[in-house]
């Protein structure tokens, strides 16, 4: 949850570094929760960045979706589960959760799939994929046919493969991290009584630094790729152009940007 006091870490985010501008709403934020008095000044700990509470909410997400379950008369995200558990609900529920539905599936992709699938704006029924062979592990069903999803390969070729709903980007949208969405996606299953991933993750297979990251994207910026300033946030224009590298250099088409595509680019 944190130690350290989300009024000085804002208000000195809000004074230097990169993103001054959006600190200074979070500074702000923060002191309209102390004036109203939703958390006491104490308790308001967190991270360095000024999230706090269990679920790490940031001070303007606060005021968009706290709500008081307990009826106390306070937002309290800090001390009270029933207000910590019903916010962050009320959180997913306005980012477009929908009720009923799951996050994902954990699939299995045929020995002839083609990789150019791989790609967050191809988005085809379950029942389109399900036509291009791919299923699910076991020979589980997919319960609705009709729900539109896209391939998610976190790991690249070499690790598991899933096909993720629109409940998924519900989560992206409370934390734009794919590792994290799955891990709560994941999590939310297990408590259900659903068992672990059957894929293996690739041993030995590591992320790259943000220095290879950067430098990966300057080489492909010399190798004629529009994907904008190398910054070492691998986005959507970063994938697609490693994967149109990958097909030029006769590699596996994932656009995973990993070591091996960037000692290939190096050559």
């Amino acid at each position: 949850m944190g130690s350290r006091s989300v009024l000085r870490s804002t208000a000195t985010l809000a004074c230097i570094g990169r993103r001054q501008d959006y600190f200074r709403d979070e500074f702000i934020a923060t002191l309209q929760i102390l004036d109203k008095g939703d958390v006491p000044a104490d308790h308001l700990k967190g991270s360095w960045a000024g999230a706090f509470g269990p679920t790490q909410f940031m001070p303007t997400s606060f005021q968009r979706f706290a709500v008081d379950f307990d009826g106390d008369g306070h937002r309290n995200v800090v001390d009270s589960i029933p207000d910590v558990i019903a916010s962050t609900a009320n959180n997913l529920k306005l980012d477009g959760w929908q009720f009923g539905k799951t996050w994902g599936y954990e699939v299995v992709l045929p020995a002839n799939f083609d990789y150019r699938y791989v790609d967050r704006s191809k988005r085809y029924t379950l029942a389109q994929w399900s036509s291009l062979g791919i299923s699910r592990p076991g020979g589980h069903h997919f319960p609705r046919p009709s729900d539109t999803a896209f391939i998610l390969l976190p790991t690249g070729a070499k690790g598991p493969a899933f096909l993720m709903l629109s409940n998924f980007n519900s989560i992206l949208r409370y934390n734009p991290a794919d590792a994290y969405a799955l891990a709560i996606g994941h999590l939310s299953d297990r408590l259900r009584g659903g068992g672990p991933f059957v894929a293996s993750w690739p041993a030995g297979e590591r992320t790259l630094t943000r220095a290879e990251r950067v430098e990966m994207q300057s080489l492909l910026l010399q190798r004629g790729y529009a994907i904008g300033n190398p910054d070492g946030i691998l986005g959507s224009k970063t994938r697609v152009a490693v994967q149109d590298f990958q097909i030029k250099s006769g590699m596996v088409p994932d656009g995973y940007p990993n070591a091996d595509v960037l000692n290939r680019l190096r050559r």
